[in-house]
Order: structure tokens, then C-alpha cells, then sequence
């Protein structure tokens, strides 16, 4: 997780959180520190039960640019979020633009 602002902004309205990748400057790129804080927004979302769906978009024109080659993610942890993406007991629905 990074010690400045957060990569993952959580808001929460009558039931759906919307959990927003906000690292534009590399294009919302898979770093370590995303997915771990990607990893425990889903993670909460799955535990609270005023959550009834996630939607997952972004910041900046890109939703996402795959792994960030400076800071890439353990592969298990890629693979654990992924996991916890199918098995999220909510329904969870991308908001692409661009």
C-alpha cells in the first residue's frame, strides 16, 4: 500500500460500491501496491452486508494497462485477486470508458 493517496477510492451508494483505480499517471497499471489495496476493498465488499454489488472503473483514459513493469505484482497475488474477483459472493461489473 502506498503512504500517500490511496490507488483504490471506495463509495458506497444505497447498496453498490463503486471502487475506482485511480492511478492515471501509469495508466491504472497492476502495481503490487493496487492489487494489494484492490485485493482488500473487494475483500471488505465481500464481508459487509450493505453491499449488494461492486462496481469496478477508473480514473484517467484507461481502465487498465495490464501488469506495471516497474512495481509488477507477485504473481500469486494477481492470481489471488482474480480468484477473489469470481468468488466474491456480489455481483461485480466493470464501467469501462474510453
Amino acid at each position: 500500500m502506498t503512504d500517500t493517496e490511496p490507488l483504490v477510492r471506495t463509495a458506497h451508494h444505497r447498496g453498490v460500491t463503486t471502487l475506482t483505480l485511480d492511478s492515471p499517471a501509469n495508466r491504472n497499471a497492476l502495481s503490487a501496491a493496487l492489487v494489494a489495496e484492490l485485493r482488500d476493498a473487494l475483500d471488505g465488499c465481500g464481508k459487509d452486508n450493505t453491499v449488494r454489488a461492486v462496481v469496478l472503473t477508473h480514473t484517467g483514459s484507461t481502465f487498465c494497462a495490464g501488469a506495471d513493469l516497474r512495481d509488477p505484482p507477485d504473481p500469486a497475488a494477481l492470481v489471488a485477486l482474480l480468484r477473489l474477483l469470481l468468488e466474491l459472493p456480489k455481483p461485480v461489473v466493470a464501467r469501462v470508458t474510453g
